[in-house]
């Protein structure tokens, strides 16, 4: 049988069958919101944290496994395949994950629904890694892998059968013990890490499903947005702000592909570690769409009651979600270009000032005063790559 690895020298465009995979996420990202809207509280935004996280490690961690596969192989598209519909169980489980623990069967409850999808991702996507990668250099690392997601898949259905916090409390340990374990490299007792970063010759593609998936989370708070509006009563102020988060939206796509995606661009094309840089950006990536989701939230919030008090977790959600995202640039572009974006640095304090100066007024004003900042930043973005003005 041939070998299913595309050679090393062959680079490609994003295929149909992984923009077939990354669109069911964006049920994911909605049902992400959806899960937060309805317990927008400390421990709501620590449960979709933990979701969130969850989700998007099953979604980096198939788009790099992909990157090496040869995805015009019938075996490469129909595990794929398999995944996408995985990735549909556990996302259509996301808003009630926390709901009860199993008391008639796992298929009867939302918890044991979410962690079977995931679990099929994780373990089925190594596995067949391990087949495929036979007699390659990242075979090991596979093997090694396998093992982790084994182990931390325990650690999930543990959780699915405990209530309340204690399932809040394992399955944030099995969070941290996933991403802990990829970041190490997958070691193991005796074997350590045999992982090498060696894809330089594919950061290109992996950038591209990046922004790929950037624009699918970008797409769901248009989505939601738009139905929040739609299900409220007309009236000036929902209308004021739909407006401001237009404006805030428009500003997150135009700062994502205006700066950080064409810094990152360069970097990677001048880079002679560009594995590293993909990596920050993998993580980067990751806040960037916990901070929108926070925002579309915040947003669908004050649309549904624009003159109502910000509560604490309103606030966090409304100047937080702008803040992570900025954040989260912040470390890509000092990554890719070794300085550091002033601008985002003072849009960061000013969303701190404005959320205690604002915590006594309206959700309208806040939303409004947070699109004003994430407006200011791509109008910054703009004015530095102005050219400078010809001198006589």
């Amino acid at each position: 049988m041939a070998s299913l690895v595309r050679p090393r020298e062959v680079a490609r465009a994003v295929a149909p069958i992984e923009l077939f995979f990354d669109l069911v996420y964006i049920f994911a990202v909605s049902q992400l919101s959806l899960h937060l809207v309805e317990d927008v509280s400390l421990r709501g935004m620590v449960e979709t944290l933990v979701l969130t996280l969850a989700a998007m490690y099953a979604w980096f961690m198939t788009v790099w496994t992909s990157n090496w596969l040869d995805v015009e192989r019938r075996q490469v598209q129909l595990m794929l395949l398999g995944l996408t519909f995985a990735s549909l169980l556990m996302s259509t489980s996301v808003v009630d994950a926390f709901g009860r623990s199993f008391d008639v069967s796992w298929v009867s409850d939302r918890a044991g629904l979410f962690v079977i999808g995931y679990l099929a991702i994780q373990i089925g996507r190594t596995a067949f890694a391990v087949v495929a990668f036979r007699g390659h250099r990242l075979h090991d690392h596979f093997s090694n892998a396998l093992v982790w997601e084994l182990a931390t898949g325990l650690i999930w259905i543990a959780g699915a059968f405990a209530k309340g916090d204690a399932r809040l409390t394992i399955w944030a340990i099995a969070v941290l013990a996933t991403y802990g374990g990829v970041i190490a490299g997958h070691p193991l007792p005796g074997r350590g890490s045999p992982f090498s970063s060696d894809s330089q010759i594919y950061a290109e593609h992996l950038l591209e499903r990046f922004r790929l998936f950037f624009l699918i989370a970008l797409g769901e708070t248009v989505l939601t947005i738009g139905k929040a509006f739609a299900g409220v009563s007309l009236g000036a102020e929902q209308a004021i702000v739909l407006t401001a988060a237009f404006a805030g939206t428009v500003s997150l796509w135009w700062s994502y592909f205006h700066r950080a995606e064409r810094v990152g661009t360069a970097a990677v094309e001048g880079s002679g570690n560009a594995s590293r840089l993909v990596a920050v950006g993998n993580y980067t990536l990751v806040a960037m769409v916990i901070g929108i989701i926070a925002i579309a939230v915040g947003d669908e919030l004050a649309l549904v009651d624009p003159a109502g008090d910000p509560s604490a977790s309103a606030v966090a959600l409304i100047f937080g979600g702008p803040a992570i995202f900025l954040l989260a640039q912040l470390v890509f572009i000092r990554q890719a270009t070794g300085t550091i974006s002033n601008a985002r640095i003072a849009a960061c304090v000013a969303l701190a000032i404005l959320a205690v100066a604002i915590a006594s007024l309206s959700l309208l004003v806040a939303v409004i005063a947070s699109s004003f900042v994430l407006v200011a930043v791509a109008v910054a973005d703009t004015r530095a790559d102005e050219p400078a003005p010809a001198t006589l």
